[in-house]
């Protein structure tokens, strides 16, 4: 059981991208806006959509009675440490960040045939790995290679990433059509105990299904959120550590990887509880549970 405390990527941190900021044009003080206008605020990297018509010199973050916050640009997306929006281009993306030193790498809904990363530290590259999207799962027959629908990786866990400290590392995703990822978060990584047998795994979702009284049942698709309960031992010399550490993350939405053979146990979220009993003198048992981001 092992979680990525992210690192926040902003300003000079993000070295480099392929993506334009130019999803909107630039937000500016003195023009004249009609309702449903969008516009660009390059200080934060966010798209404002204006919900009254005229002139407002208050820039939009500021201006809540004119101006509405849409989320981040395309450029920025993949860092607004948030689920549902994403980065996209037509056929790959590539982006270079220099976070520090961080041993941990986690791409989250990524679309695409394969990610390469790697790290350079000065002229030297001293990590590259690429990592194969296409999965073959549900192909279990001839019948189901020629009519399952492809299945791709969502998920991208690297947990070893050297620790340099001006080490800058380039993420490119490449496919034969549209690319995206919705989440890259690199940061430290905690290791607080060994999983066990029993983890749990699944998601609420906020779809909306309504039946008429006449049996007609209409459904509203929308987001959902994954979530997941992990039982894990933890060492009798560790059991302060581990609680000190899941105490100072409870407001903090992490990267949680309950074991590295499910990709559905890497979960951005929060943990909601957590219980630990000390039951035997070597070792104690512990119990977390995980909410994912919407």
């Amino acid at each position: 059981m092992r979680y990525i405390k992210p690192v926040l990527i902003a300003g000079a941190m993000l070295v480099s991208s392929s993506l334009l900021e130019d999803d909107y044009p630039v937000w500016d003080g003195g023009a004249t806006y009609a309702v449903g206008d969008r516009r660009i605020l390059l200080s934060n990297h966010t798209v404002y959509e204006r919900i009254t018509a005229g002139v407002s010199a208050a820039s939009p973050d500021l201006d809540t009675v004119h101006w509405e916050r849409v989320g981040p640009t395309n450029k920025w997306a993949m860092f607004d440490r948030a689920t549902g929006t994403a980065s996209s281009a037509s056929d790959s993306l590539t982006v270079t960040i220099a976070p520090g030193m961080v041993r941990g790498l986690a791409l989250l809904d990524v679309t695409g045939n394969s990610v390469t990363v790697t790290m350079t530290n000065g002229s030297e590259t001293v990590y590259s790995r690429t990592v194969n999207l296409n999965t073959g799962y549900g192909v279990t027959s001839w019948d189901t290679y020629f009519f399952t629908d492809i299945v791709r990786k969502r998920t991208v866990v690297l947990e070893d990433v050297p620790p340099y400290s001006s080490g800058l590392i380039t993420i490119t995703i490449n496919g034969s059509g549209p690319v995206s990822v919705g989440t890259v978060v690199t940061g430290h990584i905690y290791r607080v105990g060994n999983t066990r047998y029993g983890m749990g795994l699944g998601f609420t979702d906020y779809s909306v299904k309504d039946t008429s009284k006449f049996g007609e049942t209409t459904v509203v698709e929308r987001a959902y959120a994954k979530n997941m309960s992990v039982p894990f031992v933890v060492r009798d010399a560790d059991v302060d550590w581990v609680l000190s550490s899941l105490e100072s993350i409870r407001a903090t939405a992490v990267v949680w990887i309950g074991a590295r053979r499910y990709d559905s146990s890497v979960i951005y979220g929060y943990a909601k509880d957590a219980r630990l009993v000390i039951s035997y003198e070597q070792a104690s048992e512990c119990s977390v549970t995980i909410e994912g981001l919407i």
